[in-house]
């Protein structure tokens, strides 16, 4: 029996249907929801909407306490390689950007974690600022002096229009997608641009894994394909410019370790130390085409 929205988040279907069970939601804590977490193939209950093939964990339940009381010192340790794949992902949109005859273009990044996105944006030119709910993320961001807001999203302290906003792996994370979008509209300038990404769970890695792959995490409790992206887009009044599948950049001892997670009697742990000891400045670039970042605008704007 769900007892938790019982229709779907995508398309308000009842016809949903269970996939399998996972873990009992009496049972979450922080960690769970920790942005460096590597428990891959652990979810809540994973149902599916018949109507619109929309994946997700209805009984999650309000999720947002758990992000409040986040702590992730990973997250933090890997803040060089992270910043490459964040200046990354706004050197891909450049080409899109507004014009902006009156100065610089103002910037929102929505689940800003420890600002390293603000931070690579106010590199670029940008006016930035971001919010995030984990009160320890936000503290190591104004650490880094970095305008972040300790908040969900929408929030009082964030007002205004935005020329760009960015929603960097969020959008699976909550329980109420198109409403989030909403807002996520509800800020942007006319002619402004959105930086969505999320994981793609009609991926071709994702299908090779299987019930394994490492975005099937307890923080993850909406799988959206194209499909069901370009509805809870259209659902929010916003429009797709342009798809892209983004690289990520890590350390090597992090991918190591998290590759150990498939390929355990290899004995990737101790590579790990190793490259841990002499080579911790070095990231590499990872692109297993099973994310999308999608550009997009407000609807019917230029037409």
């Amino acid at each position: 029996m769900i007892n938790y929205q019982s229709r779907c988040w995508i398309c308000g279907s009842s016809e949903i249907a269970l996939l399998r069970k996972g873990l009992d939601p009496a049972k979450l804590s922080p960690s769970n929801f920790s942005i460096t977490d590597f428990s891959y193939g652990l979810t809540l209950d994973l149902y599916e909407c018949k109507s619109c093939d929309f994946k997700f964990c209805p009984t999650a339940g309000n999720v947002v306490s758990f992000y409040q009381a986040l702590v992730d010192e990973d997250y933090e340790r890997t803040r060089a390689a992270r910043a490459l794949q964040a200046k990354k992902l706004l050197q891909c949109a450049e080409h899109f950007l507004p014009a902006n005859n009156s100065g610089k273009l103002n910037l929102l990044d929505i689940g800003a974690g420890s600002g390293i996105l603000v931070e690579q944006a106010i590199s670029l030119g940008y006016e930035a600022v971001g919010v995030e709910p984990s009160q320890w993320l936000a503290v190591k961001a104004q650490e880094h002096q970095l305008p972040v807001v300790c908040s969900s999203f929408p929030c009082a302290d964030i007002s205004g229009k935005f020329d760009v906003i960015t929603l960097v792996d969020v959008l699976e994370h909550v329980t109420n997608p198109v409403e989030l979008l909403s807002d996520f509209a509800g800020y942007l300038k006319p002619e402004g641009v959105g930086i969505i990404v999320t994981p793609d769970i009609n991926s071709l890695m994702a299908k090779i894994i299987g019930k394994s792959w490492w975005h099937f995490r307890i923080a993850h409790v909406g799988y959206f394909s194209r499909k069901t992206l370009i509805i809870a887009l259209k659902k929010a009044g916003l429009e797709p410019i342009i798809w892209i599948r983004p690289a990520w950049y890590f350390p090597l001892d992090y991918i190591l370790v998290r590759l150990d997670k498939y390929l355990p009697f290899i004995g990737l742990k101790q590579l790990a130390k190793f490259a841990s000891r002499y080579f911790d400045k070095f990231s590499l670039p990872l692109n297993l085409r099973d994310s999308w970042m999608v550009m997009v605008r407000m609807q019917n704007i230029g037409k």
